[in-house]
Parts: C-alpha cells; sequence; structure tokens
C-alpha cells in the first residue's frame, strides 16, 4: 500500500509516517521503477507498534531499542522496558498530586494577611519540596539484581543477610501469612516482594495478589518461581497502582532498607492503595538496637530499623486500629506490625 493508504488506515499523517522512517523506524521496501514507498502488512503491524509506544509515553530513542528487543524475541528485555515506563509516569502521577496539593493549600490561605499568606505559602512549598527529595532519595545500595543471581545459585541463602535463614523464614511468613488471614477473592499487594517468598503463601489461600519490586532481575526469577503472581517495578516510596485498589498490603524484610525520613513516606503509600476496611502488615527485624544488626547480620549504617512502636502509633494517628506481635521465638527481633482501616 502506499503511505497515503496507510496514513488513512491507522488516522496518522505521512509527515508523522517519514519522520519514523527518518528516525530508522521503520524501512519500507521502493518499488525499483518509481522509487515509491511500499508499504507491507508486516510494515502496517510496526507502524501500529510504534503509535501505540508513543502513545505510552516512550521516546523514539527507547522505542527503537524496544523494536530491536522484539525482533530478537527477548520478551524479558522488552518487558523490562515497558515496566520501568510504567513505573515512571506513576512516579510523575504522584508529583501531580502532590503539586495539586500544593496549589490547594496555597488557594485556602489566599484571604490570610499578606504577611501571613507569604510565609504560609513558603512553608508549604518547602513541605513539598522535603517530601518529592525524600522520594527521589531512594537507592539500591545492596545491588539486588546481582542477589537475585546468588538466589538463583543458593536457594534463600543467597538472600542473607537480607532475610532470616531458614528454616526460620519460612516459620516467620507462614505465622505472619495467617495473621493477614487472607479470603478468597480479595486482592493483595506485596510489596518488596523479592522472589515471592511471601506471596506465594499468601496466594495459596485463594487470592489474586501483585508484587512490586525496584529489582528487576529479581522480579524475573519471582515470575519463575510464582508464576500465578503479576509483578510490577515499584518500590516502597512510589506504589505502581491508583488509590483504594487492595484489600490488604504486605511486605517483608525491605521496610528496613528505607531510612528514617522515608518510612513515614512508604506508610502513607501502602495506606494510600488500600481499601476501606483493608489491612497493612510490616514484617522485619525491630526493636532490639543492641543485638539487631549481629542478628541480622547487617552492619550499622546501611539499614534502618524501625520501632514497632513508633509505627503503631503512625497507623493509630492516620485513623487504623494497629497492633505489634512477636513472631518466631527463634528469632526474637523479628516483628510483625498490623494495621485495619476502619470502614469509611
Amino acid at each position: 500500500m502506499k503511505i497515503q493508504e496507510l496514513a488513512r488506515r491507522l488516522n496518522v499523517s505521512t509527515r508523522a509516517i517519514r519522520f519514523y522512517e527518518e528516525k530508522g523506524l521503520l524501512a519500507p521496501a521502493k518499488h525499483p521503477d518509481n522509487g515509491y514507498r511500499r508499504f507491507t502488512e508486516e510494515d502496517a503491524w510496526r507502524l501500529q507498534t510504534i503509535l501505540a509506544l508513543r502513545e505510552a509515553g516512550i521516546a523514539v530513542d527507547d522505542i527503537r531499542t524496544v523494536l530491536e528487543r522484539t525482533d530478537r524475541a527477548e520478551t524479558d528485555e522488552v518487558r523490562r522496558y515497558l515496566e520501568l515506563q510504567r513505573s515512571a509516569l506513576y512516579g510523575q502521577w504522584l508529583e501531580l498530586r502532590e503539586t495539586l496539593a500544593l496549589l490547594d493549600g496555597m488557594i485556602e490561605r489566599t484571604e490570610d494577611e499578606p504577611e501571613s499568606l507569604r510565609h504560609r505559602w513558603h512553608s508549604l512549598a518547602e513541605r513539598a519540596k522535603a517530601s518529592k527529595a525524600i522520594r527521589d532519595s531512594w537507592v539500591d545500595l545492596w545491588n539486588f539484581d546481582a542477589l537475585s543471581e546468588q538466589w538463583e545459585l543458593n536457594g534463600s541463602a543467597g538472600l542473607a543477610p537480607h532475610v532470616p535463614p531458614e528454616p526460620v523464614y519460612s516459620r516467620i511468613l507462614a505465622q505472619a501469612a495467617e495473621r493477614v488471614a487472607p479470603q478468597p477473592g480479595e486482592w493483595g499487594l506485596d510489596i518488596g516482594t523479592g522472589t515471592g517468598g511471601f506471596a506465594s503463601r499468601l496466594l495459596a489461600s485463594g487470592v489474586r495478589m501483585i508484587g512490586i519490586d525496584q529489582s528487576a532481575e529479581m522480579l524475573r526469577r519471582c515470575r519463575m518461581q510464582v508464576p500465578a503472581l503479576e509483578t510490577r517495578v515499584g518500590n516502597l516510596l512510589s506504589v505502581p497502582s491508583f488509590d483504594g485498589q487492595f484489600d490488604f498490603v504486605v511486605t517483608s524484610f525491605a521496610f528496613h532498607h528505607l531510612t528514617e525520613a522515608q518510612q513515614p513516606l512508604a506508610l502513607a503509600e501502602m495506606a494510600r492503595v488500600l481499601k476501606a476496611k483493608g489491612r497493612i502488615a510490616i514484617v522485619d527485624w525491630m526493636d532490639a538496637p543492641d543485638g539487631l544488626y549481629a542478628a541480622s547480620g547487617t552492619v550499622p549504617g546501611d539499614e534502618h530499623y524501625a520501632e514497632s512502636g513508633r509505627l503503631a502509633a503512625w497507623f493509630q494517628a492516620h485513623g487504623f486500629w494497629a497492633e505489634t506481635v512477636s513472631l518466631d521465638a527463634a528469632s526474637a527481633s523479628v516483628r510483625l506490625v498490623l494495621a485495619v482501616r476502619p470502614p469509611s
């Protein structure tokens, strides 16, 4: 077909088609006699793919990479690119929400006296700026992509010191899953899912689960181990989900990777995606500063073990009922903080 026919068929301009040609994304054959472009059905499918990727906000240079990976049937890499784009868009959406909240606050203050108004606007802006800086400060200090290879070689021992050794680890997750009490038909979220150890136990109750993690390699391994688990790229500070979607939200042995400043933002993210009457469960080492680093095998500075009382107090201040439970006598410093949101 000619370029005009293709443009009409896909509702795109001929100029756009030529642009994608110039960028090397399309390479239609040319008639040997007159040099006119002749687009095939394969070209039409390729252009549809390009248009879909552009609509998803993916840059032209990245589209070239995705197409090359697709041509080579490297589906894991293609999935990784698309998941990273989704994660980035959710991050932008969260920033827009915070900007709108800032504007709402400024509008509400417009009736204040001028001196007070300037002070309050400045205070609101500084608070929003600080929140964004904290959210953007997440760094993977532990190279979890590489740790996924260790897990492949050594099982859960490959994740030491980030999770307790077996069989303690399995006992803790089983006890926590029992406390979460998932019900058939519910929808749950596991943040920092890693290789899916906690999520797999919850799935056994007949729920639907999504697992998110910042490590693409961990998620690849997780999909192999727990194929029933839907996975997404994200982290505790930027959950790739809209508000109020989940009946329960859990995280195990990931919270201590957040600094003290990041932890309240993570709690707010977990609460944001939770339904009314939903529940949140945080499983981690807590409350034993003297012996905790030895117990977990970590060193001071890289980890930030929370105080269970402080977490429970945050939940209570935000309208939750909360309790703290010790898990497994063999690992006395492991706690479960369980919070339940009352009906609206």
